[in-house]
């Protein structure tokens, strides 16, 4: 975008980039004096100036050791990947010679990452027999003299391992037999858990604390995302265990932070309750000027969802959104309990499943594990959807393997055996997994692409589209299934999302004469009207009617087709082959960059594009979460787990990616 902007734009962009460039400054010198991140001590900002009016062009990093250049937009990231990962040539010897300078041989707390040397392969054990023993003796291997720098790095990586796996793996795991003898076959000393579980993870917690805090000093607003919210269903099913719910900030920039995980009591959902846990949340968070959280995200059920509206009504700037992959997942459920075909499929799969768990079935080793009950089945919509699913993939071993001779015994034997050889309940069945698997398909896309608002409308007439393609496909009537689609719709809907929609340059129309216009004709009157209430309402200070005026002016004139064009670009993915905004940021900097003469209605859209469709992909592990908290654990211990889970969740967005364990079932399949 700084490639395209005109002359006047420099100014504000120079001073931008300076800003920036002495702030990364005024950190370094900080962390050099012990008060952060250890990497500033190799990495210097840089600032590039341009060579004729010696404006600002450009900031980098600077190693200081093989005075390499990246990019400053990440210290932590280059840091991890240039340093700790080994691509510095000059890293380890300096860190060796660094070791070898202090008397001791102790080295500073963070500058110690030299890879770990393995021994060399051990010789092959010969096994001696012994006249008196039927045991056979093996020569002892020797044990390898490692350097204290090494088992230093050694236990840095491993802390580092251990806290990302918040909780999979317990403290009492550095207590196995097995785990120890792998220590002492490396050569390397037992775990000291105290300190493990002590003064290392209170230095991990400051360094990422005070990352944190930083990122969050530079950016003018937020948006709160939570989730982990339970329905009126988990808490009816669970009204003895603690609910947890996981607690991030979106930045303007696209980037996440962990704030913490809020531990609520057993079966606590009181509207009001958790108004107050939210509010309290933002005030801790902003320090009083709560100004700055630009809205909530919320996976949160449908009776709770008055609560964000409530909170929007007593603070005016906010736009409080319930998250559209529980709109989506909400909607199949939907599906399940409204429409006929659906509910008569899953009353037959469950009478299916029924049977096939009875006794004889059971001898005869055709088990399908289904251990349901009538009330299961037919109140958790989440059950119905499992047993549909597995009998649908079971299709080819049920018409094989079930005869109505088996079937004798059964009261409804001749009923299900019918069913089975029915090819008309297989084409039903069909069209139920069809449209489930649509759904469940979308649901997986948004989640990994996590649209921002503005996408909301284009999603739900996407979403329209599938559906009658379905129906035409099938032969099934449109009009009940799209009523159950708009109620849904109008159930999670918006104004903002129509107010994004239209400021967003990303879904700006070109027209006949080239110009680049917002989408106002996509709109229905009343979301229209929705645009004008929604930034009347945003604007402070009496700028309403300017606001009003400069969205006149947008309407009619738009974006200049350059920077239209240069926000619109998209490129191929190269993993999933498809294509995406190559510059997903920019809609953001055309509005605070070159649209300046839209005083009041710049800041506006910049509140409001940049808010998120659905909460964030991090998920904790909540049994660790559960153990902690069970069993009327102390305050230090749930201390330490909210600090273990701060270090693993901060470690997990830095890098931008999550461990997923439903992929480990792809090892053995």
């Amino acid at each position: 975008m700084a490639a395209t902007c005109h002359p006047q734009e420099d100014d504000l962009f120079s001073k931008n980039l300076q800003k920036r460039y002495d702030g990364l400054v005024m950190v370094r010198s900080r962390a050099i004096k012990g008060k952060g991140a250890w990497y500033w001590s190799h990495l210097e900002p840089i600032l590039f100036q341009n060579r004729d009016t010696g404006s600002a062009k450009a900031i980098k990093l600077r190693c200081g050791l093989c005075s390499a250049l990246f990019s400053a937009s990440n210290p932590s990231r280059t840091a991890t990947e240039h340093l700790k990962r080994g691509t510095c040539p000059k890293f380890n010897t300096a860190v060796r010679n660094s070791t070898v300078a202090n008397g001791n041989g102790v080295m500073s707390k963070f500058q110690n990452f030299s890879q770990l040397a393995l021994p060399a392969p051990l010789p092959q054990l010969a096994m001696i027999a012994a006249p008196c023993s039927s045991e056979p003796m093996l020569p002892s291997p020797k044990t390898p003299h490692l350097t204290q720098d090494q088992i230093k790095a050694a236990f840095d990586l491993l802390s580092d391992w251990f806290y990302e796996s918040c909780g999979s793996i317990s403290f009492s795991c550095f207590d196995h037999p097995k785990f120890k003898a792998f220590l002492h076959h490396l050569g390397l000393p037992q775990v000291n858990k105290a300190y493990i579980s002590g003064r290392k993870l209170e230095s991990k917690y400051a360094e990422a604390k005070l990352e944190t805090e930083e990122k969050l000093r530079d950016t003018m607003f937020f948006q709160l995302s939570t989730n982990g919210w339970k329905n009126r269903t988990d808490i009816q099913k669970s009204m003895d265990m603690d609910a947890f719910v996981n607690v991030l900030l979106n930045l303007p920039n696209g980037s996440s932070l962990f704030h913490k995980v809020l531990i609520l009591g057993a079966g606590s959902a009181n509207v009001d309750y958790i108004k107050e846990v939210l509010w309290s949340t933002i005030e801790e968070i902003t320090g009083g000027d709560v100004y700055r959280c630009a809205g909530i995200i919320a996976d949160i059920s449908n009776v709770n969802s008055n609560m964000l509206q409530d909170l929007e009504l007593h603070h005016h700037w906010m736009v409080n959104l319930t998250c559209q992959l529980s709109a989506l997942g909400k909607l199949l459920e939907d599906f399940f309990k409204k429409l006929p075909q659906f509910t008569s499929i899953s009353s037959r799969c469950y009478k299916i499943a029924q049977v096939l768990n009875s006794r004889p079935f059971n001898d005869a080793n055709i088990y399908f594990n289904w251990h349901l009950d009538s009330s299961l089945a037919h109140n958790n919509t989440a059950t119905a959807i499992s047993v549909v699913e597995n009998i649908a993939r079971s299709s080819h071993t049920l018409r094989r393997t079930i005869t109505a001779d088996a079937l004798s015994n059964n009261p409804d034997g001749q009923e299900i055996y019918d069913m089975i050889q029915d090819p008309r309940f297989w084409e039903e069945l069909n069209s139920v997994i069809s449209l489930t698997m649509l759904m469940k398909t979308m649901v997986q896309e948004l989640d990994e692409e996590r649209p921002c608002l503005g996408q909301c409308l284009p999603l739900w007439e996407e979403v329209r589209n599938k559906i009658k393609r379905w129906c035409r496909s099938f032969s099934i009537e449109e009009e009940p299934v799209m009523k159950l689609v708009n109620r849904r719709f109008l159930k999670n809907y918006h104004q903002a999302w129509s107010a994004s929609f239209v400021l967003d340059p990303l879904y700006l129309v070109e027209d006949s004469s080239g110009r680049y216009l917002p989408p106002f004709k996509f709109l229905t009157s009343e979301q229209e009207k929705d645009v004008v209430k929604i930034i009347t309402r945003l604007a402070q200070n009496g700028e309403a009617p300017i606001a009003l005026m400069e969205l006149m002016k947008w309407r009619t004139e738009g974006l200049d087709p350059i920077y239209a064009q240069a926000v619109q670009v998209k490129e191929r993915d190269p993993v999933t082959g498809k294509l995406r905004v190559a510059n997903p940021r920019g809609s953001r900097l055309v509005w605070e960059t070159y649209l300046r003469e839209f005083k009041v209605l710049r800041k506006v859209a910049a509140r409001l594009i940049f808010l998120q469709a659905t909460t964030s992909w991090l998920r904790c592990d909540q049994s660790f979460l559960s153990w902690v908290c069970s069993n009327g654990r102390s305050r230090n211990a749930i201390d330490k787990a909210q600090k273990l889970v701060f270090v693993s969740s901060h470690g997990k967005l830095a890098r931008r990616e999550l461990m997923d364990d439903e992929n480990d079932s792809d090892l053995f399949a």
